[in-house]
């Protein structure tokens, strides 16, 4: 028997802005919070040996019951907490980890699993106990990773799945937690710290009884009075509990029920929904259900919803395009608009969301499984507030029944306020509100003074998101300095021709980072972008990626950590000055994926040695990517002087050199014809072999002799730059070509004399 279950829109668009193009402000960045919790496994489970009649439901467990799991120790992962995910699953890694086939919680049968991406196969695992805490609750970390269990609490008799190697997503701790725990996801304790080599960053989370809502949590909040109805959907699947479902055939072959579940521990085509009011271009939905997903960080509505909200998502020119990742793997090419109001129905203060950005696409509908959902409400609605996701089902008690509960804003918005042309971001004197920038800083950096100016990062600092944005004509830059790091918990956004430049040794961390509107990336250092398993992106909307210190040393290298996508306007600019990457000539090295299109502009440098003058053959891989690279550029503007040749492979973009055309004589590769030439060959005269076109070898025989003089005066006065030069003497060819051969029979004949 194989039962269907829903893994939502996990994760889905890791990178975001606060910026719509055009300088309107939108309410909602393009990518939320993902919600990380520590979890571990237990041997503790009830049977029908025990004597319990409902052995198969999962109960409620304060406190830890029974042996953590661990090939040698007690083992702890790290997992996303998914309010649409129906189950738990731990990923292959983890399933080792705990040591699952040796504690023999290994199932037989397997469970086919539906996401926003397709549909994917895993096996189920006995019932067992899972324990959680919010990860304030670590006790380490770094190569290692242990929590604080007494203070965890969960469940017992559950049975998880275990993804098999292909998994793309990280552990998942599912909708049967949420509908026995009432859950605090607090934003204004943001957790950030490194488990592997990753940036993990996430609110801290905890679990409290049913019915704890946003009142008296003991957790220092002050109450939280805002709330919306939660729908239960079906609502007898959380009352009754989380159930697997158990092996009646066991008994022909005299095995306990509990053995080889033939479904995982589930509440029913159960999810949680919340009422939405949508208007946009005069169109208005009122009370559509939308899932509320803590597993998307971005909301999605399905294309007949778009359609009712007056646009089409095949014919229409999208806002953006995004990448979507799911179960089932990453789907591309998923278009993205702006609405122009998000209402949701609150008692104890208003919630209404202006200019959201929101993603097209059909998910299958969680608690009526062959239909579409009309939407899913994503946590980038509440990036900067405190949540309590409270599923208490109403069970004739009378009170308050299941409910979404959201805070105030939980940040400090700071503006730039220097009028000087560099300031130190440091600097308290520098922003129009006391203090130096922390942890809960929404950063405002836009031009105060009618010119260009520039905020300096000169040392380690903490942010909540970061807004990089010109003025008026003005730029604005972010120079992060070497040996600096930029902590960001949420985004980076850099538009309207801003510039955020990363120096060598220095690093910007952030969940993602997004240019728009004609804004740089530049610099030699590195970025990290993503939440721990998750990679975030660089995502170039409108704006350009630069290598290389556009200011100071044109040439360098800019590492990625994270995923990279270059959008139908966006532009890759790489410059070429030699053939050793990173010192001549630029590179983009990505730790990830990258998503090309746009466009791909390269310029020819000097390096040190003067203007580089590529030679037939030279190959120049500009472009790296260890997860792979999809797409390619659409539009490249490149050397006119030079027939070029790009080359995708797998992992690299590489160009290469196939032949120098155009002007041969135009020796300083300046586009024209000029004296400046011939004072090049004139120094190159009587190199015999090896020479190159910047010696004054036009035809490429390998020596610059009066053959190449021929050349330059046959095209003395062509090219874009010479006008307006003054056109000077050209010596007749014959008397010049006898002072030459002249020469070189000197030249020759001292050579044999000189023996």
């Amino acid at each position: 028997m194989c039962r269907r279950c829903w893994i939502p829109l996990v994760a889905a668009f890791a990178v975001g802005s606060i910026w719509i193009a055009g300088s309107s402000v939108a309410d909602a960045p393009i990518g939320g919070f993902i919600p990380f919790v520590g979890f571990g496994l237990t041997d503790q489970f009830e049977n029908s040996e025990s004597g319990s009649a409902t052995f198969f439901l999962a109960e409620v467990s304060n406190s830890p019951e029974g042996s953590f799991l661990g090939t040698v120790a007690p083992h702890f992962e790290i997992g996303l907490l998914d309010s649409g995910a129906a189950t738990h699953i731990v990923t292959s890694e983890a399933y080792d980890a705990f040591d699952i086939l040796g504690a023999g919680f290994d199932g037989t049968e397997i469970q086919q699993v539906g996401g926003a991406t397709g549909l994917m196969y895993l096996e189920i695992n006995d019932p067992l106990s899972i324990y959680v805490a919010g990860l304030g609750n670590r006790v380490s970390a770094g190569s290692t990773f242990e929590m604080n269990t007494s203070v965890m609490r969960g469940q017992t008799s559950v049975a998880t799945l275990a993804a098999p190697p292909e998994w793309q997503l990280p552990n998942i701790i599912g909708l049967p937690l949420a509908a026995q725990h009432a859950i605090s996801i607090r934003n204004d304790t943001p957790q950030i710290f490194e488990y592997q080599g990753r940036t993990v960053r996430t609110p801290n989370i905890s679990l409290l009884d049913l019915g704890s809502g946003g009142i008296g949590q003991g957790l220092g909040d002050s109450d939280i009075l805002r709330r919306a109805s939660i729908q239960l959907q079906p609502g007898i699947g959380f009352i009754q509990g989380p159930i697997y479902v158990y092996n009646t055939l066991n008994i022909l072959y005299g095995q306990p029920l509990h053995e080889n579940p033939q479904s995982p521990s589930v509440i029913e085509n159960g999810a949680l929904f919340v009422d939405v009011d949508l208007t946009n271009m005069g169109e208005s939905l009122q009370d559509i259900g939308f899932v509320f997903d803590t597993g998307a960080d971005m909301t999605v509505i399905c294309e007949q919803t778009a359609v009712r909200l007056g646009f089409d998502p095949i014919l229409d020119t999208p806002d953006f395009m995004l990448e979507v990742e799911g179960s089932g793997g990453v789907i591309e090419g998923i278009p993205g608009f702006y609405i122009d109001t998000l209402d949701i129905d609150t008692v104890g203060g208003s919630f209404s969301l202006t200019n959201v950005p929101v993603a097209v696409l059909d998910v299958t509908n969680p608690s009526d499984p062959g239909n579409v959902v009309d939407g899913i409400l994503g946590t980038h609605l509440f990036v900067d507030r405190n949540i309590v996701i409270d599923a208490n089902p109403s069970i004739g008690q009378g009170g308050v029944g299941p409910s979404l509960y959201i805070s105030d804003p939980v940040t400090e918005t700071h503006a730039w306020a220097t009028t000087a042309a560099t300031g130190n971001w440091q600097a308290a004197g520098n922003w129009n509100a006391p203090g130096t920038p922390g942890p809960l800083w929404v950063v405002n950096l836009i031009p105060t003074s009618g010119s260009n100016q520039q905020a300096v990062v000169e040392a380690n600092s903490q942010v909540f998101r970061v807004n990089l944005s010109g003025s008026g004509g003005a730029a604005m830059d972010l120079r992060v300095q070497s040996g600096a790091t930029l902590l960001v918990f949420s985004g980076v956004t850099v538009s309207n021709g801003a510039d955020l430049i990363i120096e060598s040794d220095a690093k910007v961390d952030a969940q993602f980072i997004q240019l728009e509107d004609g804004s740089t990336l530049s610099g030699h250092g590195s970025i990290f972008v993503g939440a721990g398993p998750i990679n975030g992106q660089v995502r170039n909307l409108s704006g350009m990626v630069a290598p290389g210190d556009q200011a100071g040393n044109k040439i360098g290298t800019l590492a990625i950590q994270g995923d990279f996508s270059n959008r139908p306007n966006g532009t890759l600019a790489i410059d070429l000055g030699g053939t050793l990457a990173g010192t001549q000539f630029d590179q983009l090295q990505i730790d990830g994926a990258a998503y090309l299109g746009g466009a791909l502009d390269v310029t020819l440098v000097d390096s040190g040695s003067g203007l580089f003058d590529p030679e037939i053959g030279d190959l120049f891989e500009i472009l790296t990517a260890t997860d792979g690279i999809s797409g390619e550029f659409e539009l490249m503007d490149l050397p006119s002087s030079i027939t070029w040749d790009i080359h995708y492979t797998a992992n690299t973009v590489t160009l290469e050199v196939l032949a120098l055309i155009g002007l041969p004589a135009d020796f300083n590769n300046d586009g024209a014809v000029d004296s400046a030439d011939l004072t090049a060959w004139q120094t190159g005269f009587g190199t015999q072999t090896g020479a190159t076109r910047s010696q004054g070898d036009a035809d490429g025989d390998g020596d610059v002799d009066g053959a190449d003089f021929l050349a330059w005066q046959g095209s003395f006065g062509t090219g874009s730059a010479s006008a307006g030069i003054s056109q000077t003497a050209i010596p007749e060819p014959c008397t010049f070509l006898l002072a030459v051969l002249l020469l070189g029979s000197l030249l020759r004949f001292r050579k044999v004399f000189a023996g």
